[in-house]
């Protein structure tokens, strides 16, 4: 198992280093960055500088996506970044999301995306690609750079599936989610001929840990909210209390509340609930998750810190979970 840790918010440029810096100190793999132009700070800013600042670990997009950006200065600021790190550059992309939206754009559908997707991987992986009608390629010789495909979508996970080199499921930590949203993964897997096992697995979930479970999920309930309004309306594991749920706060969903601690859209949602989405509580408690995700099929966790501790999170991740999955018995497992 590998672990990740995830940072959105308009946080000081400065402060996205120093969580780098602590996350490579505390023994994470992963650092992912959000994108959401105004609400984040720019996304290539932040990897370069955590990149520059760190030596071992992955700088990974955590997503950008494929409207807000041009494909081609996507895989030019990867290609760069990769070239910069030494090959330590993740590319997560998603459709659109929280970058859309704030702007009142639409996501990319389904089959622009599977195009766009499939230029960006020829792009960062050093080959040519046609364009616009004119056939492109990256002068910056750096190494190949692993994309990911993020999603809480059907057709997204299969397309996943299909072409990337990772899979980034946002749609919750329950076993039946996570193992409803990858029968779509393996499915497009299967029918490009890949082997499913070939795939990183990565569940991304917000996340706070506290001696105070309770508090520690109020924290990162708004997380549970945006992935209610994504997955609730197909995913049968939910059942219709889900369904229903997502409708409700979907109808009523802030933008610029997005993901904050307190938001009132997310007021709603029962703790058990809420419980069902986040990797959130105990420390004992979210390692009791993240062993149910590797029974999964999960490889990758990704906690997005949030709430008023993100420190004592990092910390709590650091000292209370990763040591179990770094002994040989967890690693074979």
């Amino acid at each position: 198992m590998k672990f990740g840790a995830g940072f959105w918010g308009p946080f000081p440029l400065g402060r996205y280093v120093e969580y780098a810096v602590a996350a490579e100190r505390l023994g994470f793999d992963s650092v992912w960055i959000g994108d959401t132009q105004l609400l984040t700070p720019d996304l290539y800013s932040a990897m370069a500088l955590c990149a520059n600042a760190t030596s071992r670990i992955k700088i990974g997009s955590g997503v950008t996506n494929t409207v807000t950006r041009d494909l081609t200065v996507t895989a030019g600021g990867a290609l760069a970044l990769s070239e910069f790190s030494g090959g330590r550059c993740l590319l997560g992309v998603g459709v659109g999301g929280s970058a859309v939206s704030t702007v009142g754009l639409g996501a990319d559908g389904a089959a622009d995306f599977r195009r766009k997707l499939a230029l960006i991987k020829a792009l960062v992986a050093g080959d040519s690609a046609m364009v616009n009608g004119i056939e492109v390629r990256g002068k910056i010789r750096a190494p190949r750079v692993p994309v990911y495909a993020a999603s809480s979508s059907p057709r997204v996970l299969a397309i996943a599936g299909e072409l990337a080199d990772g899979v980034i499921l946002n749609v919750g930590v329950a076993p039946e989610l996570v193992r409803e949203a990858l029968d779509h993964v393996y499915e497009g897997a299967r029918r490009s001929g890949r082997d499913p096992k070939s795939l990183d697995v990565v569940v991304i979930a917000g996340s706070a840990i506290g001696p105070d479970g309770a508090r520690a999920v109020d924290e990162a309930r708004a997380w549970a909210a945006i992935t209610l309004t994504r997955v609730g309306a197909w995913m049968a594991g939910g059942g219709d209390e889900t369904r229903a749920l997502g409708a409700a706060i979907r109808a009523r969903y802030r933008w610029d509340e997005h993901i904050s601690a307190g938001a009132a859209h997310a007021r709603a949602i029962p703790d058990e609930t809420a419980r069902r989405f986040v990797l959130a509580g105990t420390a004992a408690e979210v390692a009791q998750t993240v062993r149910r995700l590797a029974e999964c099929g999960v490889t990758h966790v990704v906690a997005l810190l949030m709430g008023s501790n993100i420190a004592g999170t990092l910390e709590a991740w650091s000292r209370e979970i990763l040591p179990a999955w770094r002994t040989p018995s967890m690693a074979g497992r």
